[in-house]
């Protein structure tokens, strides 16, 4: 079966549990139950509204329909609040949809915390088996990539020292690394990963592209057009959660620079 991505009128409320405690002058401001509040002015978050028990409930997300298979390297593109990120998590599989549907084919591996999972007291090879575990890799898999990652990120001896002895690059390479040595047919990545080291940034490109060319399907949010124009071939307007535009990069990038 070919890798695929189907969102079928996908929703997503997200739901304001502490409401009741609000102020009746915060209260007031909200609107009846039949009325929506509409931020577009401030051009951030979902849409507003209130539960019969009060709650404020915030739509994240709003009918979105999209389809992506194999080679399709894709943009999600808005403003702060634009339903991005949520969009992300909705593919992942980590926010279900308040209504409608979404199917994945293919191994999904989301990216949004590369130094999850990190202990500064641990050693550099234990926090290859940690991570390497939590993005899913068995331990005969990990065996076979500790000295890949350690070649790569080139620490030597302090790859059997406490993380808590590294430079802030070399923890950020380290994490890099062991990212970047798992392949997957879908990833999902919220803004692009980097190595954070301005003299390993050639080297961290070269594997980047690799890491990336391997993946089916890529699904990035970024707030950067350089971004989108350079590793993807399709892209997705948000606004509101709502889509406001999808289709080449080109012409969502066009539409998004407009606003």
């Amino acid at each position: 079966m070919s890798t695929k991505i189907e969102l079928n009128n996908v929703c997503v409320d997200i739901p304001i549990y502490d409401a009741s405690t609000r102020s009746l002058k915060d209260k007031l401001f909200l609107k009846p139950v039949k009325n929506i509040i509409n931020l577009n002015k401030n051009k951030v978050g979902g849409l507003l509204s209130n539960t019969i028990n009060n709650t404020i409930t915030i739509r994240a997300l709003d009918g979105i329909n999209l389809e992506y298979s194999d080679g399709d390297r894709v943009a999600l593109l808005g403003h702060n609040g634009s339903g991005k990120t949520t969009l992300l998590r909705v593919i992942a599989g980590i926010y279900p949809p308040t209504s409608g549907s979404i199917k994945t084919f293919g191994r999904v591996m989301p990216l949004f915390n590369m130094m999850e999972g990190l202990s500064l007291d641990s050693k550099g090879v234990e926090a290859i088996k940690l991570r390497g575990s939590l993005l899913g890799l068995s331990e005969t898999e990990i065996k076979e990539k500790i000295s890949d990652i350690t070649e790569f990120c080139e620490l030597g001896d302090y790859i059997n020292l406490p993380i808590r002895t590294y430079s802030t690059g070399m923890m950020v390479r380290l994490m890099f690394a062991i990212t970047t040595c798992i392949t997957s047919d879908i990833l999902i990545m919220d803004e692009f990963i980097g190595a954070g080291d301005a003299a390993f940034f050639e080297k961290a490109q070269v594997r980047l592209k690799k890491f990336v060319d391997q993946s089916k399907i890529l699904i990035v949010a970024t707030h950067s057009v350089e971004t989108a124009r350079e590793w993807c071939n399709k892209a997705v307007l948000l606004d509101h959660g709502k889509i406001k535009i999808s289709g080449s990069t080109d012409l969502v990038i066009n539409n998004f620079n407009l606003q």
